[in-house]
């Protein structure tokens, strides 16, 4: 009777109590029950959502075993991501590319601390006017032929004269140029040494004017010491068309040809029309008006007391087998002649090389 006095509140405990214990596993299962169980997963990529939808819940694949649920991170949904401008905030042009960094973009002339304004489109600058040198460097046009420095006024040309390779002479050319458009071309030739006893001076003068195609002569004298029988002229009637030929007492009139020379200033007419040009020239001695043919014999160097010469070497021939010219061309002066040789009918060479030459 005792006993279950005593026994009686003590089993009524033990049930409350395990009544309680029983709640308490009960609510904690029940609020545990819908968290996610930590297992791996497979993530990818997927396009934003809206900020305002929530999550949806996922099925988890059923686990072979229980696993000790575990709190996952909080996940924050990424903001989305605004569209892509329209257009760009700086004009790009179409010469520069479209991957080109953004540094070497040109920045705005003016900060805008608010807002960036786009900048105006730039006008494409003038093209800048470049100098003949600066268009061969870089290689837009083809190099300009070379510049002739202005025509002299002013030749004096001193040869030696050799024969059969002795000094025979000296003799002394002078070309003067005015402002008036004439021109005076005088060649003296001094025989030297023994030949000096025999042989007399040679002078020769041309004379006109100086025109846009060259030397223009009015009047040529050919003057062989002092007997006047033995002059030599030749009157130019450019209006008329007539070339007046006189020796001594005789007189001859023939048509006049475009473009005739005498024997003085068909050497000088170079100076206006490069050799090779016209290979064909008439030319009167004051005795006779032929045509000569030119023919061009290459370029050679020539020793000079004045240094090395570049010349242009040239033939003309009377094409009868009477006399042969040969003249040597300075290409750096202008083709002036530095050199000339003469073969006369019997075969004899006179050479006058240029031992002086004085430009002006």
């Amino acid at each position: 009777m005792w006993s279950k006095r005593i026994y009686r509140p003590l089993f009524w405990a033990l049930l409350v109590s395990l009544l309680v214990h029983l709640a308490l596993i009960a609510r904690v299962s029940w609020f545990e029950w819908d968290k996610p169980v930590d297992v791996p997963l497979m993530v990818a990529l997927a396009p934003p959502l809206p900020t305002k939808t929530p999550l949806q819940k996922t099925a988890l694949p059923a686990a072979s075993k229980p696993v000790p649920a575990k709190p996952a991170p909080t996940v924050k949904p990424r903001p989305p991501e605004p569209p892509p401008p329209s257009e760009p905030l700086f004009p790009i042009e179409p010469s520069v590319p479209a991957m080109q960094p953004v540094a070497e973009l040109p920045s705005p002339v003016q900060e805008a601390p608010v807002a960036v304004v786009p900048m105006p489109e730039r006008e494409e600058p003038a093209p800048i006017a470049m100098s003949p040198v600066e268009e061969e460097s870089t290689g837009l046009l083809p190099p300009p032929e070379e510049a002739q420095p202005a025509l002299p006024s002013h030749v004096e040309i001193e040869y030696r004269i050799l024969r059969k390779g002795d000094v025979a002479g000296v003799e002394r050319h002078r070309y003067l140029s005015g402002e008036d458009g004439r021109y005076s071309l005088t060649s003296i030739a001094e025989p030297k040494g023994l030949l000096a006893l025999a042989l007399s001076d040679l002078t020769q003068k041309s004379e006109g004017i100086v025109t846009s195609q060259g030397l223009k002569p009015a009047t040529f004298v050919y003057r062989y010491g002092k007997n006047p029988n033995k002059e030599q002229r030749a009157t130019f009637n450019w209006e008329m068309g007539k070339l007046l030929m006189e020796t001594g007492s005789r007189r001859q009139e023939v048509p006049l040809t475009d473009g005739a020379q005498d024997l003085m200033s068909f050497m000088y007419q170079f100076m206006f029309v490069p050799p090779l040009q016209e290979m064909q020239l008439a030319i009167t001695n004051g005795k006779r008006l032929k045509t000569y043919a030119y023919g061009f014999d290459g370029e050679e160097i020539l020793q000079t007391p004045f240094g090395e010469v570049r010349c242009l070497h040239i033939g003309r021939s009377s094409g009868d087998g009477e006399e042969k010219t040969d003249l040597w061309l300075a290409a750096d002066y202008h083709y002036l002649p530095v050199k000339i040789s003469k073969t006369e009918k019997d075969g004899t060479v006179l050479e006058r090389i240029a031992t002086r030459l004085q430009v002006e």
